[in-house]
């Protein structure tokens, strides 16, 4: 899933998504370098989770 992620384009995510979403989170948090990018990637989750108990939000990656 977030290979998916395009550093010019939209991502949508929807709840649908987010299980996996989340699981390639915590892997990536296991991965983290410092508490900075633990405190990023936290947040990310707090919104991811928000997302996947509403199907009315979608998480949306937009790049440059």
């Amino acid at each position: 899933m977030l290979d998916r992620i395009d550093p010019y384009g939209l991502l949508e995510l929807t709840s649908v998504d987010m299980p996996q979403f989340l699981s390639e989170l915590d892997f990536l948090a296991e991965q983290a370098e410092g508490a900075g990018e633990e405190q990023i990637l936290s947040e990310v989750r707090r919104v991811a989770e928000t997302c996947r108990d509403s199907e009315a939000l979608c998480l949306r990656f937009l790049g440059d």
